[in-house]
């Protein structure tokens, strides 16, 4: 799979900018739909992409540049770029990321994205999206609940919160789609790193340069940007 790198420019916190791209994303991992337009002066502000109350989060005390990924359970690729990004928390504590579940592969992935979601009010979403993440698809009712209990969550409690926060639980489900469609995306999964955009999956190395690129060099102008190989 290919990926397009997409030069993404704040020009202030008040505005996003016009969102570029700069080549072909290859096979997409989303089913075959018409992709929406990027959206040029997004009624998004930059906080609105990088900081959510809801959404669950890996957050180290002194991190210092933010990771946003926009996902599926039930994606192949996302499925495949899940042990980078996990290798990259491991490797590099000033990482933040930003989990924007972005169900587009149909009720299981609506689902297993209520039950990652509400796992977070007991304190276990990075188990649980961790074996969400390595459960095979497609998706059931029961490899949902098999991956709440290996991930050692209580699936009463979590029936319980997910009930108790229907309402916020689809709040951050709406906003989370309405700023994959202001950036035009065309499946999952995609990555805002520091002010890039990435589509498509990222290995390691990929993911690790893509980091270091976001703190040299932020606030890139709107370019062309090289195309590496994707997985």
């Amino acid at each position: 799979m290919t990926k397009t790198l997409i030069a993404l420019l704040f020009l202030s916190t008040a505005s996003v900018a016009t969102v570029i791209t700069t080549g072909d994303s290859g096979d997409s991992s989303a089913p075959a739909a018409p992709a929406p337009a990027p959206s040029q002066g997004a009624e998004l502000n930059r906080e609105a992409f990088t900081e959510d109350a809801v959404a669950p989060m890996v957050k180290p005390d002194k991190y210092d540049l933010t990771i946003v990924e926009y996902t599926d359970y039930q994606c192949p690729f996302c499925k495949a770029a899940h042990p980078a990004l996990q290798k990259l928390l491991a490797n590099d504590k000033k990482v933040r990321i930003i989990y924007r579940d972005w169900p587009i592969f149909g009720a299981q992935s609506i689902a297993a994205a209520r039950v990652a979601i509400a796992s977070k009010y007991q304190g276990k979403h990075a188990q649980v999206h961790d074996a969400l993440m390595k459960t095979p698809r497609p998706l059931s009712d029961q490899s949902i609940r098999a991956a709440v209990t290996k991930a050692g969550a209580d699936w009463t409690r979590l029936q319980a919160d997910m009930k108790k926060n229907a309402a916020e639980i689809d709040a951050l489900l709406e906003r989370n789609n309405e700023q994959a469609e202001s950036l035009g995306l065309q499946g999952t999964p995609a990555f805002i790193i520091g002010t890039y955009l990435h589509e498509g999956g990222l290995d390691y190395v990929s993911l690790k340069d893509s980091v270091h690129e976001a703190r040299t060099k932020p606030n890139p102008p709107l370019k062309a940007a090289a195309q590496p190989e994707g997985i």
